[in-house]
This record gives structure tokens, sequence and C-alpha cells, in this order.
């Protein structure tokens, strides 16, 4: 009675997915049903089952914008948990228990790489315990590879602030730094999955598609920014002011990840009066008093940007935070209105 109820349970399978294989090689499907029939029909129905109810891939984002690009290349394929929340300023974030558990399981791990996640990363990766996501194995996806970074410094001086190696690791925030993202990902899904490469590629495609519509609106808005000026709170900005040949004045930060003190502030201030239409820009974490103060003593407009998508509402993919970037500051660059000009900014 058993081996009846499996083979009429296995005929039903084999009809559930005759449609998608008569599309591939039906005289195989005939000939390999058969067999399984005849043979064992319990096997049929565990293989049957297994093919269906497919365990997806469980990736583990530093950044939302990593998990976003990585979720709409890989669909269903993939299960993501991400490590930050958006807001954070990315070279202090605390490293919790819960990232511990999802990286112990995971069987990849997508960074930005360049020591963008220095403060957290290597400790988690040592205590995990998981070998898959180790330098050099494939669940290692690290996707500034080939990423051509700015200000690579040639000696390494504690002195000069919080330096990194490799040069600056915001290729987040740079206009083009998605495409690198999404180049690496789909490489990294396709070595992982092969199965789901023809998945993978479609999507990927899709993604690109969307990306060059977004990059034409941004070029359209950025084609009007060369030789603006700007003064940034720290270096996470550097990408996009050298893609629109925008000039940094300088930046809040004396070095990267130092505070400022009163001398510099005074000196930056003074910089800044000698030009015009000097824009400030900061992340969220770091708009502070400083900041304030600053645009107080300057009449310098300020405007906060993400530094990551989901940081701010409306910034839910990497796309759209771009989106907002772009509009925030051709907002900025724009002459001041004359309610503007009378209230200072």
């Amino acid at each position: 009675m058993q081996r009846r109820i499996a083979i009429l349970f296995a005929a039903v399978m084999l009809l559930a997915t005759s449609a998608s294989a008569l599309v591939g090689d039906p005289l195989k499907l005939v000939a390999t049903s058969a067999s399984a029939l005849v043979g064992d029909p319990l096997k049929l129905v565990a293989t049957s089952a297994s093919a269906l109810v497919r365990e997806p891939l469980k990736l583990v984002a530093t950044i939302p914008d990593l998990a976003d690009i990585a979720q709409a290349i890989g669909g269903e394929r993939v299960s993501i948990t991400t490590l930050c929340k958006g807001t954070e300023n990315t070279h202090f974030v605390t490293a919790k228990p819960s990232h511990l558990v999802a990286m112990s399981r995971a069987d990849a791990l997508v960074e930005i790489g360049l020591s963008l996640e220095m403060a957290f990363v290597p400790g988690l990766l040592e205590q995990c315990r998981n070998d898959r996501l180790q330098p050099g194995k494939p669940g290692l996806i690290n996707t500034s590879e080939g990423w051509k970074a700015l200000d690579v410094p040639v000696v390494l001086d504690r002195k000069q602030g919080d330096v990194h190696p490799q040069g600056n690791p915001h290729m987040n925030l740079a206009p083009s730094g998605g495409r690198q993202m999404a180049e690496r990902i789909f490489a990294g899904l396709c070595a992982l999955d092969p199965s789901g490469k023809p998945e993978y590629q479609k999507r990927y495609d899709a993604w690109l598609a969307e990306l060059a519509e977004a990059e034409k609106r941004w070029s359209a808005l950025g084609a009007a920014w060369k030789g603006r000026k700007v003064v940034l709170y720290h270096k996470e900005f550097d990408y996009l002011a050298a893609e629109y040949g925008i000039d940094v004045l300088g930046s809040v930060e004396p070095k990267p990840g130092i505070a400022p003190t009163p001398g510099h502030i005074a000196d930056l201030v003074e910089r800044m009066r000698r030009e015009k239409d000097v824009v400030l820009i900061t992340a969220v974490w770091s708009n502070n008093k400083e900041v304030r103060e600053i645009a107080e003593r300057t009449g310098a407009r300020v405007v906060e940007l993400p530094n990551m998508c989901r940081g701010v509402p409306g910034t839910d993919t990497w796309i759209r935070m771009m989106d907002l970037v772009h509009q925030r500051i051709d907002a900025a660059f724009r002459p001041a209105t004359p309610k503007e000009a009378k209230s200072g900014g």
C-alpha cells in the first residue's frame, strides 16, 4: 500500500514539473521517470521534493547598500542579514552578538572592503568560525575588488588620522560605484550558485537597465556642478565631488576621524569667507554643533546627505538614495530665494 501511494505521489510530482521539463528534453524526462517508477519511487519523491524546496543562500551584507543590490540580483535565491542600519558612522560600528550568529550561519559575506568595515568585520570573521567567509574563499565577496581608489597613502602614519591603506573606502557614495558593487555581487553569486546564473543574469540586467536611467538623471543635474565649491565634514563624498568636478575646499575634520579643534574651525571659516556660495556637506551622523557653528559664521548652506541607503526616508534602495543625494546637492547649489537670503541661508 505504501509503495502504491508513493508511486501515485511521484506521478503527481512529474505532472507538476513536466511543463518545464518538456521545454528542455522530453525524451530524457520519459526515460528518467520510467526508470524511477520501476526502480525506487520513494527516491524519486525525495529527489523531487528536495529540488522544489531549495534553501536560499544565506548572505550577510555589511551595509544596506550592498543588501539592496544583492537582493535585487539574487531575488528569492538569497536571504540577507544586514549589519548596519544606515545611519551610523561606518568607522565606529560596534559588533553585536546577533551579528556573530548571522556570520556563523552565512554562506557568504558581502562587504565594501578598502577597510571601510575595519571596526567590526575582522573581529566577527575571527570569532564566527565560519571557514566559508574567510579571505580567499568564494564566500567573501569584496565589492571593491578592482576599484580605483582615491587618496591611497604613500606612507602609513597614524598621525594622519584614520588612514585607510587601500585608499578612500566610501565607494558606495560614488555615482559609478553602483556598477562596481553590482558587478562583484553578480560574479560572487554565480560562483556560489552556478545553477542560478540564468536567474541572476536576468535580474542583474534588469537592475543595470534601471541604473542606466538613473545615471541619465544624475548626469543632467551634475553637468552644472563643475567648479562649485564645497566643504565636507568627513571624506565620504570625495568620489562624488571628483566625478562632477566639484572643488573641495577642505573638511571639518582636520584629519579623517579626528574631531575639529577651535583653531582648525577658525582657519576653515576664514577660507570659506574668502569664497562665494560655499556649500557645507554633512552626513546624518555628523550633522552636529560644529557644522551649525561654521554655517552661522560663514552663511554657508548646509546639506545633509545619507551615507548609506535606508538612513533617511525615501532611500530604501541604493538608486533612490543616490537620487536624493543628487537632488539635495542640486537644490543647495541653486541661487537662494529671497526668503532664504533674508534668513541667511
